[in-house]
This record gives C-alpha cells, sequence and structure tokens, in this order.
C-alpha cells in the first residue's frame, strides 16, 4: 500500500521535477477603459502550457524551458492578440501587458472542434460557426434549439438538427449531427435523441459548429457535423447571473382557429447560477425552471434544470473537471393536428398523449501534463436517459445508459507538429417493450497531425478505425481518414480545404423498433447498415477591415447507405432503410461587420451577420429531392445600438421543402420569419421586450405541424 502511495506521489509529482526555466507573468486589461480582465486565456503557441487571468487579470507561466515563444491571448467578446518574439531565459521573469480591444461580433474566436487542441478559427482547415454566450443572451434564448436557429447552414425540422441539410426529419430518432458538452457525448442511448433542454442557456460560453463530415477526431454519428457546447467555467470572482423570461403567444391568425381563451398561453423561463474560485478549487452551480401552456393543445409541459461544474488544479498543473447536470421534462407530445381548420388541436383520442423524461449527464476529466510538450487526458462519462410513456400506453421503458471512456495525448514532437492521439470507447444500452432489450459498442483508436510547414501554412492528416459490435448481432469495420489545409497567402487572406469521413451506426430504436401508432406501424429492420460519408470542402475567408470579413465555403457531401424513414402509404407502414447513394452540394457565404460612427457627438454602433446557403440534395438512386430539406436557407441578423440601448432585428428563411412522406399532396410553404428586440442596459441589468414571429407567419416545416405564432416576450438579466 505505501509503495503504491509513493509511486501515485511520484507520478502526480513529475512534471514539478523535470520542468525548470523561466517565468511569464503579465496582466490583461481592457483597452478602453485599463479594468483588469479575469478569465482570459493566454496560451503559449508551440507548447501545451498556458494560464488563465485571476481576479486583477494577472497570470503567471511559470518553468518554462528557456527560448522564443509566440503568445496568444484571447477572451469572449474581445478581439485575440498574438505577441511575438517574447525570450524566456533560464531563472528569468518576463512582464507582460496586455490590452485587449472589445468587439461586438466574434471576428477570430479560439476554436477546439476542428482539432480538439485551441486554436483560432481562421487557422482551421475545415468550416465552422461559433454562437457566442452574447449571442445566446442577445436572442433571449429559451433552450439549445433557440441559441442555434439563426447559425449559417443550420435549420430545424421539428427538434432535429440540420447542418447543410445533412438529418432531414426522421421521426425523432438518428440524428446525422453529434451533440457534445465539452467534447463528451451527450445523445439518448437507445433513441439517439438530443435534450435540447439538457442545461440553461446561461451556462453556455460558445457553441461550436463543425461543418461536415468529423468522425476522424469524434467518432460515431458525426456523418453531417458536430455541434460542441463549451459550458462557462467558475469564475475568478464570485459571480451570481440570473435570467428572467416571460412570452405570451398571440391569438391565432384567423378567428376560425381559436382553441381556447388565448388570454392564458404563455411560458416562463427563470434561471440562476453562482460561480467562484476558492484558490485552486472552482464551482460553477445552476439552477433554472421552464414551464408553458403552449399554444396548441399537448403543447404545455414543466422543465426542471439542476448544473454544477467544479475544478481544482493540483500545485504540478494537473487538472481534474467534474460536471453534472440533472433535466426533468414533463410535456405533452402534439403528434400532429386535428385537421387544417383546426391545425391547434389533437384527436381527441390522443389528449392522454403525455410522457415524462429524466436524464443525468456525468462527466469526469483529469489532464495530466507531463511535460511542456506531452500531455494526457483523460475522461468518464454517463448518460443516463429514462422515458415515460412516449408512444402511448405502458411502454416499460428502462433506464438507458450511454457511458464512455476515452484517452487522449497531445504531444509535439518537433516544432510546428501537434499530434493528437487516442482511443475512445462507447457503450449503449436500453429496453422497453417496444423494441426489446439491447446492447452496441464501439472503440476506437485515432491520430491526427498538424503541420505548421510555415507560418501561414498548416497541413492536417488525420485517421480513425471503429469496431461497432451489436451485441448478438451485427459487426461492422469502418475507416475515417482526413486531410486538410489551411493558407494565409496574406494576413486579411485565408484559404482552406478538407476532406474527411464520418460514419454512423443505425441506433436501437431505428433497428428494432415495432409499434402501431395513429394509421401508421412501424415494423424493425435488424439488417439496418451504418451509413457513412465523405465531405469535401474548400473555402476562404477574407477581412476587408478590421471591422468587416467575408467567409464562403463550396461543399460536397458524398453519403452511403443513408438511413431514412420509408412510408409505405398503402400499407401504412414505416421502416427504416437505407438509401444506396445520396448527395448533398452547395455554396454557403457569410459576412460579419460592425461600423461605428459618431453623429451630433453620439456615438452609434451598427453590426450585422448576413448568411445565405444554397443546397441541391437528391437520392442518386431515384433521382429525387431528399425528404424535409430545404434548397435555400438565409439569415440576417442586425443590430443598432446607442449607449446601452439597443434596436436588433432578425430575419430567418427556407425555402419550400420538395419532399415530404406523409401528405406529399398537401400544401407548402417557405420559412419567413422576423424578430424584433429592444434592450437597455442599466448597470450590470439588461431589459428586454421583444416580438417573435412579428409579421405573424404560419408555416409547418412537417406536416400538420405549425410553428408559434406571434409571441411577445419580456427579458431581465444580469449579473452581480
Amino acid at each position: 500500500m505505501k509503495r503504491t502511495i509513493i509511486f501515485i506521489t511520484l507520478i502526480l509529482s513529475f512534471p514539478a521535477l523535470i520542468f525548470a526555466g523561466g517565468v511569464i507573468r503579465g496582466t490583461v486589461v481592457d483597452a478602453g477603459d485599463g479594468a483588469p480582465l479575469p478569465g482570459a486565456n493566454v496560451q503559449i503557441l508551440g507548447t501545451l502550457f498556458g494560464a488563465s487571468t485571476n481576479l486583477e487579470g494577472k497570470f503567471v507561466v511559470e518553468n518554462i524551458p528557456p527560448g522564443t515563444y509566440d503568445l496568444r491571448i484571447s477572451m469572449i467578446g474581445y478581439r485575440s492578440q498574438t505577441k511575438k518574439n517574447v525570450y524566456v531565459a533560464m531563472g528569468k521573469e518576463v512582464v507582460l501587458n496586455i490590452k485587449l480591444k472589445e468587439t461586438p461580433i466574434e471576428f477570430d474566436p479560439i476554436v477546439v472542434s476542428a482539432g480538439k487542441t485551441k486554436q483560432r478559427l481562421d487557422q482551421a482547415p475545415v468550416s465552422l460557426s461559433v454562437v457566442s454566450a452574447k449571442d445566446i443572451a442577445r436572442r433571449n434564448a429559451t433552450n439549445l434549439i433557440e441559441s442555434l436557429e439563426t447559425a449559417p447552414g443550420v435549420n430545424f425540422i421539428g427538434d432535429q438538427i440540420n447542418i447543410r441539410g445533412s438529418t432531414g426529419y426522421t421521426f425523432g430518432a438518428g440524428n446525422k449531427v453529434l451533440l457534445l458538452l465539452d467534447g463528451v457525448p451527450v445523445y439518448a442511448a437507445d433513441t439517439g435523441e438530443f435534450n435540447w433542454d439538457m442545461l440553461p442557456p446561461l451556462d453556455i460560453e460558445q457553441i461550436e459548429i463543425l461543418k461536415g463530415a468529423g468522425s476522424t477526431l469524434w467518432g460515431a454519428s458525426a456523418l453531417g457535423g458536430v455541434v460542441n457546447i463549451i459550458t462557462k467555467s467558475p469564475s475568478p470572482e464570485g459571480k451570481l447571473m440570473f435570467s428572467s423570461i416571460f412570452g405570451k403567444y398571440d391569438q391565432p391568425y384567423y378567428k376560425e382557429w381559436y382553441w381556447t381563451n388565448h388570454e392564458r398561453l404563455f411560458y416562463s423561463r427563470f434561471d440562476i447560477s453562482y460561480s467562484k474560485q476558492f484558490g485552486p478549487f472552482g464551482m460553477r452551480v445552476s439552477a433554472g425552471r421552464f414551464v408553458s401552456t403552449g399554444y396548441q393543445q399537448l403543447g404545455d409541459f414543466e422543465k426542471y434544470n439542476l448544473t454544477g461544474k467544479f475544478d481544482y488544479v493540483f500545485a504540478n498543473k494537473v487538472k481534474w473537471t467534474g460536471y453534472a447536470a440533472y433535466s426533468y421534462i414533463d410535456r405533452g407530445f402534439f403528434i400532429q393536428w386535428k385537421g387544417q381548420n383546426d391545425p391547434y388541436e389533437v384527436d381527441e383520442t390522443n389528449l392522454d398523449n403525455y410522457a415524462t423524461t429524466n436524464q443525468l449527464n456525468l462527466y469526469t476529466k483529469l489532464a495530466i501534463p507531463l511535460s511542456p510538450r506531452f500531455g494526457i487526458n483523460f475522461r468518464a462519462s454517463m448518460v443516463r436517459t429514462l422515458m415515460g410513456n412516449q408512444f402511448g400506453g405502458n411502454a416499460g421503458f428502462n433506464p438507458a445508459y450511454g457511458e464512455g471512456l476515452e484517452i487522449q495525448a497531445d504531444w509535439i514532437p518537433l516544432y510546428g507538429h501537434i499530434v493528437t492521439f487516442g482511443v475512445q470507447y462507447q457503450h449503449d444500452a436500453g429496453s422497453n417493450k417496444y423494441f426489446g432489450k439491447h446492447r452496441g459498442y464501439f472503440i476506437g483508436p485515432y491520430i491526427q497531425n498538424e503541420w505548421k510547414m510555415r507560418d501561414n501554412l498548416r497541413l492536417t492528416t488525420g485517421l480513425r478505425y471503429d469496431r461497432y459490435q451489436l451485441v448478438g448481432g451485427l459487426k461492422e469495420d469502418l475507416i475515417s481518414p482526413r486531410f486538410g489545409i489551411n493558407w494565409q497567402p496574406f494576413t486579411s487572406t485565408t484559404l482552406r480545404a478538407s476532406v474527411g469521413s464520418g460514419f454512423r451506426a443505425a441506433t436501437i430504436v431505428e433497428r428494432f423498433l415495432e409499434l402501431s401508432i395513429m394509421n401508421f406501424k412501424i415494423i424493425s429492420n435488424p439488417d439496418l447498415k451504418a451509413e457513412s460519408s465523405w465531405a469535401f470542402d474548400v473555402g476562404f475567408r477574407q477581412y476587408f477591415t478590421e471591422n468587416w470579413n467575408i467567409d464562403v465555403s463550396f461543399f460536397d457531401n458524398e453519403y452511403w447507405r443513408m438511413i431514412e424513414a420509408h412510408l409505405d402509404l398503402i400499407r401504412g407502414q414505416v421502416q427504416f432503410r437505407n438509401i444506396t447513394r445520396a448527395r448533398i452540394q452547395g455554396i454557403e457565404a457569410t459576412t460579419n461587420f460592425n461600423f461605428p460612427f459618431s453623429f451630433s457627438k453620439q456615438k452609434f454602433d451598427f453590426n450585422s451577420q448576413i448568411s445565405i446557403t444554397a443546397m441541391n440534395h437528391e437520392d442518386l438512386k431515384w433521382h429525387e429531392p431528399l425528404t424535409y430539406r430545404p434548397k435555400l436557407l438565409a439569415t440576417i441578423k442586425t443590430s443598432f445600438g446607442w449607449r446601452g440601448l439597443q434596436l436588433q432585428v432578425d430575419y430567418r428563411y427556407a425555402s419550400k421543402i420538395d419532399e415530404v412522406q406523409i401528405y406529399p399532396i398537401n400544401d407548402r410553404v417557405p420559412m419567413k420569419f422576423w424578430d424584433a428586440r429592444l434592450s437597455l442596459d442599466v448597470g450590470n441589468v439588461t431589459l428586454q421586450a421583444s416580438a417573435k414571429n412579428l409579421l405573424q407567419y404560419n408555416y409547418a416545416p412537417m406536416e400538420s405541424n405549425l410553428m408559434p405564432p406571434r409571441t411577445f416576450v419580456l427579458g431581465v438579466q444580469g449579473s452581480f
């Protein structure tokens, strides 16, 4: 026992024993008023070293080997800065004073989803979009869907996310996008569904959206893209944050659609969070409640959140992080309307269609820096999901468990090379009377090397092998290579190109569900094969000024054995089947600009983001459009500010969906939604009044389901 304790002590002390060198310390402040910036990130490029500023905006990095380094300093809401050629001598100390400029638009945020290591967005070889905490607060988002719905190339059909048309709509199962929470998969193990209410928007630091296949690093389900939700870390100072939102649904567009007293229809959400660093220990805890009567029958719900994030930094720089999130949902299920003259009502036989869901997300991580150029990360995680009678009657659900383990190493063997390698294990299990009891697992080793050939040229190569095993059934072997290049011929121009592979094994529900619901019978397909894809992407980013850029991407996503829900109207049967070949091609363009100006000695600020995604999608066997996918998406987000007052207008457009499954002859229209908001900052508190779907536009992305009517919203957010 004593030998074991001594061995563990030596391992944990190893980094401190082998590091020796100089020190970089300094202060990071706001360039405008000189106020210290707590929580700013300082990264020493070419090493695994970094630090965060404390309450006074100060940071220190010790035991740096002698040499010349570049430092990157970044913080959400500020322009990142690179300090070049900082010389560190043995036993000497370097003192830096850094001033960061505030920016209303994140022009060059730091991301981790491109390579599992921190890098600037404009240095990534793949197409990425970032939704910041400021964007989420700006929209008064009540859940993750509202946080993401204006991101370039993203749209939702029901609760299913589409990145450049990847998923369509598969009745709640089988998302072709991988959802991550701080890099940890968080889908339901049996159905593959996402819980978009798993944490309050108040907890989110930023959301990174990787477009195209991402299985080389992230594994199964990253077929059409990855959404990585980065949660806020404990703050250096004690901080209490709160958000209160109240929404009131307007009357239906036509009097014939009235189904209840609209005065009673509302929703409200309240969240509170506290965060503080106590020396080496940090904590952040949050709680929230979200209730609504709904705007339609069976649209009412009651939802609760409780989350906690904790970390501890040992003296030898070993860092432990633990996270827990509990979500409780009690809600009705609106499957389809009673009729076109009663779009907010359901058939009387469905009025008992209610369900509860309990979900618990847990992960623990340990980051061990063994040297300035080598570090190991361990991760263990679990997602426990218990659903109620979602399919009607007593479904006999048992908890579904998704359990994961991962070991990742980051290695800098030579200057200019960052090698990331590791192995991931995932086990999924679930059971109920409609699909039986099943378990499956996959194990996947991976490796990626980012080679900085020159200061302005980076080459990325990677490879992953996965073995998927359905216990007592199907075995599948999958290979996921990846290649990428990022070239900056000029300081204001970035060119990128990438090709990568993705895969997704069918969920338990897609393979084995047997159920009669309404007028349809869902039949199982145990022989369903894993779907795979190749994603080709070529793009460029151009900075015209420090306040204006444009990003353009050409993409071609090729799919094999794509899993889609097949409807046999004659027999009244639904079955998940493999489409032999499919293709989605298109172009995406996004521009961001910030235009500050003065008039009559008053300072004004105008910000805007405009995005257009044009796609052509096709089932290559039958030469038909894929179902539930628009061919054109567009978003416009603008804000006009004066002092603490802001007027914001958003527009979302999706072209008419060409192909659907259930009622193909019904009329369909494009989506045209306008939102308007007026916000006022009063000290640390922001007051907001808004109108969503301002023009009362009636839109049904899937048959017999209208999206919400005009909604008036009041919100209050603040921190102390």
